[in-house]
């Protein structure tokens, strides 16, 4: 071809920089006929004019939202006024979806951080209290679970099961994992017949109720502490039990590696008297 020796020439190692896309995959746009050097010199360097260069531009954006290649070539190919207006509206669609995923990511860090607040200034450690519950979502993993990170791997697996792609640390979901009545009457504290994620989206209701309750904070390795002064309480007070042991896990190791500030709290359904 002839060129002209006043334009410009780009090497391919100038426009990887320029444009920060490797070299290997601009020689995949030239072998697919995306963006073709202009000329491949003596040397064997690839150069590249501003005419070549300027669809960059427009492949690196429709990459982003979410284009492949052949479309992409589609598009450049024949590109007029209306497939340019279908271009824009759909990245318009895209920037929308976004701002809403922002908001709710947003309105999920809030109430977290509402939650870790409200447990720092928590005051009512070790004592048994009757509280009411409304009723909850919970999603739940059936088997049979003694090991930390039993519990911790089936609560990953329900948590890709919800709505959310964050991690707990970025949600509002709570964790947790259930003894059954009956383990806890045979003070077998170690033995969770299920666990599971409380959400907003996702899960069979737990029915509203009266659950007594005991928050404390620490390892969990001094739980059946609290099992057995919940017990005592339930003999003392001759309540009825209606129902599972259900731990949750306010305060864990996805927000804290120190297991000193680790907070717990166990809930038992009751009938209030």
């Amino acid at each position: 071809m002839e060129i002209n020796k006043k334009e410009k020439f780009y090497k391919i190692g100038e426009i990887s920089k320029l444009y920060n896309i490797s070299s290997d995959i601009l020689r995949h746009y030239d072998k697919i006929g995306l963006v073709s050097p202009d000329f491949i010199g003596d040397n064997g360097y690839r150069y590249y004019s501003k005419k070549q260069i300027w669809k960059l531009n427009n492949i690196r954006n429709l990459r982003n939202l979410g284009f492949g290649l052949k479309e992409i070539q589609d598009f450049l190919d024949e590109r007029n006024i209306n497939s340019a207006t279908e271009i824009l509206e759909l990245q318009l669609k895209k920037i929308q979806e976004n701002i809403a995923n922002l908001q709710e990511l947003k309105e999920e860090i809030e109430n977290k951080l509402t939650n870790i607040e409200f447990f720092k200034n928590f005051k009512d450690f070790d004592k048994p209290i009757i509280k009411y519950i409304p009723k909850r979502k919970f999603l739940r993993s059936k088997g049979l679970f003694n090991k930390e990170w039993e519990i911790d791997f089936e609560h990953k697996i329900l948590n890709a099961k919800t709505e959310y792609d964050n991690d707990f640390i970025l949600t509002n979901n709570e964790m947790g994992a259930t003894i059954t009545q009956e383990n806890f009457l045979a003070g077998k504290y170690d033995t969770f017949s299920e666990t599971f994620i409380i959400n907003d989206e996702r899960g069979e209701i737990l029915e509203e109720g009266y659950f007594l309750t005991i928050v404390f904070k620490g390892s969990y390795t001094n739980i059946n502490k609290y099992y057995e002064i919940l017990k005592d309480y339930i003999l003392e007070n001759n309540l009825e039990i209606l129902g599972d042991a259900h731990e949750i896990y306010h305060i864990e190791k996805h927000i804290t590696e120190d297991e000193k500030e680790f907070i717990t709290e166990i809930q038992i359904p009751i009938k209030r008297n």
